[in-house]
């Protein structure tokens, strides 16, 4: 029987860099800080989250989940060596996927960094996107 498991909730570095990417302390938030400097300096204590996310929709929320979860398999899977290349072959799907290696990368520094960039480099030689749309579900 295979080991099912929670993952650990994402650190609070890598849902800033996401808010960042996706440009909500500029036209989400409402704390004036985060406004000026671009950036999220203020964080739920609980959670860890920025404050911005409360200010998004059901809709906005799923989508910055989804580019959350895809970001850390990208900074935790992400190596030249492995079999996850991240490059689907679908737009929507892609477009995700790009983000989230544009939030993972200054996540990373020394020699993850260097592997991180021998991915990129990897990932930047995958054909390029062939069928419009969203990745189809799988199925049983």
């Amino acid at each position: 029987m295979p080991r099912t498991y929670q993952l650990p909730p994402p650190d609070r570095h890598l849902l800033a860099r996401a808010a960042e990417m996706l440009a909500l302390p500029q036209r989400v938030c409402r704390i004036r800080a985060c406004r000026r400097q671009g950036r999220c300096a203020w964080f739920f204590h609980g959670t860890q989250e920025p404050c911005c996310l409360a200010n998004l929709d059901a809709a906005q929320r799923r989508l910055f989940d989804d580019v959350v979860a895809i970001a850390r398999d990208v900074r935790d899977l992400g190596n030249s060596w492995g079999k996850l290349s991240f490059a689907s072959p679908w737009r929507e799907t892609r477009a995700l996927q790009d983000a989230a290696v544009e939030v993972a990368r200054p996540l990373l520094r020394g020699a993850a960094l260097a592997e991180f960039r021998a991915f990129a480099a990897a990932r930047a030689k995958k054909p390029p996107v062939r069928y419009e749309g969203d990745e189809p579900p799988l199925t049983v």
